[in-house]
């Protein structure tokens, strides 16, 4: 600790702080442009200069200054204001005063200073800045008129992003912010920029006029897509979400945000929103009251009982997937799954076999801290783009070593010195084996206190470096060096992703990346951990909750093909669009049609809700109370921000009058189905409500100790013949089938596409927009094409969110699909 004074005030701060932050800790307020927490010291505007009475006769920057013993700080002085309000007087010599029309008014540092130091006149005169305004996408608006080069937008996107969209170019008066070649802005559209920028130089054009900032409402909440659970405050007003506020005080996400979570919200006003319950009369979905729609499924339910099948989405809260598992018993059936039932198994199974867990073992701040990282899968920043900003803050801040397992390029192999393990689609297993198998012959496997040692050694017999190497097409020596390296250094992280687009192999994937964890350290090791990262925002909470078949009774895919048979009676389906997101839709198809009674419950009226008996209306993330669990067991709370339009409940209360509609017994509220939860799920027992705070509730530990040590055999995957295979994934722009109803990634990418490596664009003579038609076995479908470099030879790619696309008419949960290609 260092010992300081500042204004008179004694003050005790760690070694690494600097000026400012030991001030700011103390409650001494200096004024600052180009500080953020989040980024590294920088120093640009001087704003913050501030007098160090060991260094008299000039004023330094208390951004970039460290606190060292005995420091005596003055932070303000009849001379330390004269030289703040000449810098401001500086920066207004070009900067254009519009701020009537402009949206930072209200909010913007520099005209808050300004009028804090009373710069009402300036000394100096200069011609105003005149350059043209960047609205070339629709997410965006760069005005660098307004720019004072405090250089947050550069450095967000390089430190924490690692996108690297801005740099300054030119010199002296003619230095500003642009893009490489100074053209539009054409990025990832993440919105950190716009979230750093202190004026209104970068603001995000969807809440352009929208409203002044003192007229909103802002509600903390948490993020309704991904696994990563970040905290996003909604900015309300007129029973609307107008914009997500910025936000580094609350939640593990320190303020930072993908585009779903920052432009992807607008989905809540849909005008397309569910407002009544449905029936099918007649053949036709007509408007019902809820007396008559809740006294239709309870019959329906009743008639089916143990012949009922139960599908849930993994974004509905804890409580309302309690109520959930308390449908399931009042009905009378154990058929009851979440998420496809295929895609979590690397964590029910996977983990459960090996280490008796089902959950990622360490939290994503310790990331950061890491020196070696295994991303299994390129598609993980896609799926997880914030967890992926941990991941380069590790890169670029800590110098880990990041390795890519993948069968194409993506954001992470684009990492500085990230070594890139690029394979045969289908093989991930294959070469977590050959790791294995490497630390076990070289002696750095740490098998103390492990169980099933040597039968791992004569499973792994066919698994060697060089013929998995050889197989898979990669690199033998980088795959020694790989597992070497997470064997030896002090922290190290393995990272999963899993969800409906990635269901092949999940179990072996679990069990292999879990192997490798037991023989490296990494499990239960501090500041080390292995992440399993679920597809949606509480799907961890689904398999904390154990929304699962019971024993005996049936699974997804089960439950489905029993459908189809015509064995189920009744079918319930809770925010999941099964016939544009699960596998195999002639399956799902065919099950819808032979259950003779159908529920759905959705915001929208889906795909799946068109052939519904029933369809019941529920409330969005923005509109409902609750608690969600992410990736790293943190349990977090939602609020509400907004109402629910027409009549639509949410998922809670519907389940809640169901439940009593069937003459079962419910929790009052959302806050006593907590208590109940808590009392009955494994790792939830000692959490109450007052626990989950801002920063939410890590159930178990920071790092969740394995509850066995069980090495388990894995086979490898078998890469497929074909000249062209077909891969299926996300999109780093949507989540799921929800953003599909949003503005902002919809703005971004509003159709589906075929993606294609250069080589074989040019051998098909394919070019971006050429509409390509594929055939493969269950069908032929067709999209426009997209031309990128991030693909090998012979392989393509398709993102599994749009219906139009009728994709999962030929991926049935394949690792890749032999396709044909035409114009």
């Amino acid at each position: 600790m260092v010992n300081l004074t500042i204004d008179g005030k004694e003050v005790k701060v760690g070694k690494t702080a600097t000026i400012y932050e030991a001030a700011k800790e103390a409650g001494v307020h200096i004024p600052v442009l180009c500080y953020a927490k989040k980024l590294l010291p920088y120093g640009a505007c001087r704003i913050c200069l501030v007098e160090v009475e060991q260094m008299k006769g000039r004023l330094i920057p208390s951004c970039t200054t460290p606190a060292t013993e005995g420091m005596v700080v003055t932070t303000m002085s009849d001379e330390i204001r004269k030289v703040r309000k000449t810098v401001l007087e500086f920066l207004l010599v070009n900067h254009v005063i519009e701020c009537p029309v402009c949206d930072k008014g209200g909010e913007c540092d520099l005209q808050d200073l300004t009028y804090e130091y009373e710069v009402i006149s300036n000394r100096f005169e200069g011609e105003k800045f005149d350059l043209p305004k960047d609205e070339i996408n629709p997410l965006i608006e760069r005005n660098m008129n307004r720019c004072v080069l405090c250089g947050k937008c550069a450095r967000v996107c390089d430190e924490v992003v690692g996108y690297g969209s801005y740099s300054f170019i030119n010199r002296g008066f003619e230095t500003k912010i642009a893009t490489a070649f100074d053209r539009g802005l054409n990025c990832e559209f993440c919105g950190q920029c716009v979230s750093m920028c202190p004026v209104g130089a970068i603001l995000p054009r969807p809440f352009k006029f929208k409203a002044r900032p003192w007229q909103l409402k802002e509600v903390n909440s948490v993020c309704g897509y991904c696994g990563n659970g970040c905290t996003v405050t909604l900015g309300t007003k007129d029973n609307e979400v107008q914009t997500i506020r910025f936000n580094d005080k609350t939640g593990v996400n320190d303020g930072n945000l993908c585009i779903r979570g920052r432009f992807g919200a607008s989905y809540v006003n849909s005008d397309k929103r569910l407002t009544s319950p449905l029936i099918r009369k007649n053949g036709e979905l007509v408007e019902a009251s809820w007396e008559e729609a809740l006294e239709t499924v309870a019959t329906g339910l009743r008639d089916a009982g143990s012949s009922t099948g139960i599908l849930s989405g993994a974004r509905l809260t804890n409580e309302e997937l309690f109520l959930v598992k308390g449908l399931a018993k009042a009905v009378g059936t154990g058929n009851l799954d979440h998420s496809g039932g295929e895609c979590y198994k690397g964590v029910t199974q996977g983990l459960q076999e090996t280490l008796g867990l089902q959950a990622s073992t360490a939290t994503f701040p310790q990331v950061e801290n890491a020196k070696a990282i295994l991303a299994i899968r390129t598609d993980f920043y896609e799926t997880h783009p914030v967890f992926g900003m941990v991941v380069n803050q590790a890169v670029k801040r800590n110098d880990a070593q990041l390795t890519v397992i993948g069968d194409k390029q993506g954001k992470l192999t684009r990492m500085p010195h990230a070594r890139t393990l690029q394979h045969k689609p289908g093989l991930e297993v294959n070469i977590l084996n050959a790791m294995c198998r490497f630390l076990l012959d070289e002696g750095l496997a740490k098998i103390d206190g492990l169980q099933g040692v040597e039968e791992l050694k004569v499973a792994l017999a066919d698994y060697s470096v060089d013929a998995v190497a050889a197989a898979a097409g990669v690199d033998a020596a980088a795959i020694k060096q790989t597992a070497r390296e997470l064997a030896t250094v002090e922290n190290a992280a393995i990272l999963l992703a899993y969800g409906l687009p990635y269901t092949a192999n999940s179990r072996e994937l679990g069990l292999a990346a879990a192997n490798l964890s037991l023989l490296t350290g990494i499990a239960g090791r501090a500041g080390s951990g292995l992440y399993l990262c679920g597809e949606k925002s509480n799907s961890q909470g689904a398999i904390d909750l154990q929304i699962l078949p019971a024993a005996g009774a049936l699974g997804a895919s089960g439950m489905l093909k029993a459908a189809s048979e015509g064995k189920l009676k009744a079918l319930y389906v809770a925010a999941e669009d099964m016939l544009v997101s699960y596998p195999d839709k002639s399956l799902v198809e065919k099950a819808l049609e032979k259950t003779s009674f159908v529920v759905v419950q959705d915001i929208f009226l889906s795909e799946t809700a068109r052939k519904a008996d029933v369809v019941l209306p529920a409330a969005s993330f923005a509109e409902k109370s609750g608690t969600v669990t992410n990736a790293e067991r943190r349990i977090q709370r939602l609020n509400p921000g907004i109402k629910s339009p027409g009549q639509a409940k949410s998922d809670f209360a519907i389940f809640q009058a169901l439940l009593s509609a069937l003459g079962a017994t419910a929790p009052a509220d959302e806050a006593a189905a907590f208590a109940e939860l808590s009392a009955a799920t494994s790792g939830y027992e000692m959490v109450s409500l007052d626990m989950v705070g801002d920063q939410g509730y890590v159930w178990g530990s920071d790092n969740l100790a394995p509850e066995m040590r069980n090495l388990v055999a894995v086979a490898g995957g078998k890469a497929i013949e074909a000249k062209y295979q077909l891969v299926v994934g996300s999109s780093l722009y949507h989540s799921g089938t929800t953003s599909l109803h949003a503005k902002g990634p919809m703005a971004v990418v509003a159709e589906p596409y075929i993606e294609f490596g250069r080589e074989d664009a040019a051998e098909l003579k394919v070019v971006d927009g050429d509409l390509v038609k594929i055939k493969a076995a269950g069908g032929v479908i067709s999209a426009k094409a997209k031309v990128d470099r991030r693909l090998p030879k012979g392989v393509l790619f398709a993102p599994y969110h749009f219906g139009a696309l009728d994709l999962n008419r030929i991926y049935h949960g394949q690792a890749a699909i032999a396709v044909e290609v035409s114009k």
